[in-house]
């Protein structure tokens, strides 16, 4: 009988195919090449990209850090106020900074709706750092604090000890964050709705109006570059599993080489 993981991981699978094969039926007739030429299309996939890895990046650097910090020093009350944005929805989020930045209360740093999307890739950071948060403070608390102990009897620096004794065990967890984000930031919709500028829009935006508005007649467009977007994101983590499987599985066996 099959265990309950093997199920679910199944069950996931075929949630995957089916959704490919809904944006493939719903991309039918695109035309790839006038697709590509569409400059519309292009500044929006540059300026997702942009958005993306800025707000992906800064949170995991930020949520490390904070999980590392904490972990180490044994703050369990910080880490449940570190938690706390979790709770606040993401248009909740981006009203809030929508306040912060936007007339004469924003303290003429930088203003909302704004060319460079600094406000929704710091709504972005706010909101998705405790989750990092989360995810790293769990692979803290599994780490053998040995490997440390260990790091430091060999004098190694502090760059040495946490490249060899904290960075192997980092690597999957971190790698599954980044697509786990990249995923959801990429074709969001609420905060780079609100937050954002009418060009470039990012891409969640710019395909939710041209499905939405009627005014467009080539409707396979927003199916086609999502149907894109989600084989680059699936053959990344593809490709990530396959790269850190050695690895993990010499975690696993408490075994390093």
């Amino acid at each position: 009988m099959l265990s309950a993981s093997v199920l679910l991981t199944i069950a996931v699978s075929l949630l995957s195919v089916v959704s490919l094969l809904f944006l493939a039926q719903g991309a039918r007739g695109t035309d790839w090449m006038t697709l590509w030429m569409d400059e519309t299309w292009r500044d929006s996939l540059g300026i997702t990209l942009y958005v993306v890895l800025a707000s992906t990046c800064m949170s995991l650097l930020i949520g490390t850090w904070l999980a590392r910090t904490v972990s180490f020093r044994q703050w369990p009350f910080v880490s449940r106020v570190l938690r706390l944005p979790m709770f606040v929805p993401h248009i909740a989020a981006a009203y809030l900074f929508l306040i912060l930045f936007s007339g004469q209360s924003g303290g003429g740093w930088f203003d909302a709706n704004e060319p460079h999307y600094v406000t929704v890739i710091l709504t972005y950071v706010w909101k998705e750092v405790p989750f990092v948060f989360l995810m790293m403070g769990v692979t803290y608390e599994q780490v053998n604090q040995g490997y440390r102990d260990m790091a430091r009897t060999l004098q190694l620096s502090p760059v040495q000890q946490f490249r060899h004794a904290e960075l192997p065990f980092l690597i999957k967890p971190l790698l599954d964050t980044f697509w786990i984000l990249t995923a959801f930031i990429s074709f969001a919709y609420e905060v780079p709705s609100l937050l954002g500028v009418t060009y470039p829009k990012l891409l969640g935006v710019l395909a939710y109006d041209r499905l939405s508005t009627g005014l467009y007649l080539e409707s396979s467009e927003p199916y086609a570059v999502a149907l894109v977007w989600t084989v680059f994101v699936t053959g990344g983590v593809v490709v990530s599993y396959m790269a850190t499987h050695r690895l993990r599985r010499r975690i696993e066996r408490g075994v390093r080489r």
